[in-house]
């Protein structure tokens, strides 16, 4: 009789994003939001990678090379090298800074490692990047004109303003692309999601 089904360590990947990733409605909501927006910036960089069978001996120099050619940040990188020191590890890493007016940037990373051996570990690493600036809000203020109290006709003017973004609007922008990451992952890793029991 064979044994409980051991997650692979793309697998882990998936789990913790679906647990993360609201409900349908939810998405449907922030797909709504999402697209209603119009970017002056719009630059997203998605890096995902599954390795098995490393030789933990080589794991910190494939790393190092990993993070050189993706460019990931040196605090990445070192958060992936943790992983040698656990028999299993995951981390998941949330970054959102939003400037009004400005470019902004959203980074959403979940990486996992497995050591299948004493000698061997397994890597995958989703690691998902935008930067954005959103294009101003175009306001329209309708001007009655007047003569001796009577309305004679209007005049409409037009301005710009920096848009801004909710507590709401941040939450929905937030799910939205965690959820773009989850399907850009598993879009290139597609057997990660045989062994996930919460659909998408």
């Amino acid at each position: 009789m064979s044994g409980p089904l051991v997650p692979s360590v793309a697998s882990m990947i998936v789990e913790t994003l679906c647990a993360t990733t609201e409900t349908r409605t939810n998405l449907t909501q922030a797909e709504e939001s999402v697209r209603g927006l119009t970017f002056d910036k719009f630059e997203e960089k998605l890096v995902s990678q599954v390795m098995e069978g490393i030789n933990l001996s080589d794991f910190e120099r494939v790393v190092e090379r990993m993070a050189a050619r993706h460019s990931l940040p040196n605090d990445k990188k070192e958060e992936i090298l943790d992983g040698q020191y656990a028999e299993r590890n995951t981390l998941v890493s949330k970054e959102f800074v939003f400037n009004v007016g400005q470019t902004s940037q959203l980074v959403y990373c979940k990486m996992a490692t497995i050591k299948t051996s004493d000698s061997k570990i397994d890597l995958a690493i989703m690691y998902y990047k935008l930067d954005f600036k959103l294009s101003p809000q175009k306001i329209e203020t309708r001007h009655t004109k007047r003569f001796l109290g009577i309305r004679v006709g209007h005049r409409t003017s037009i301005h710009y303003e920096p848009r801004n973004l909710s507590e709401k609007d941040q939450d929905c922008f937030t799910n939205f692309f965690r959820y773009k990451a989850l399907k850009g992952f598993l879009l290139e890793n597609p057997k990660a999601g045989n062994q996930i029991t919460q659909g998408i």
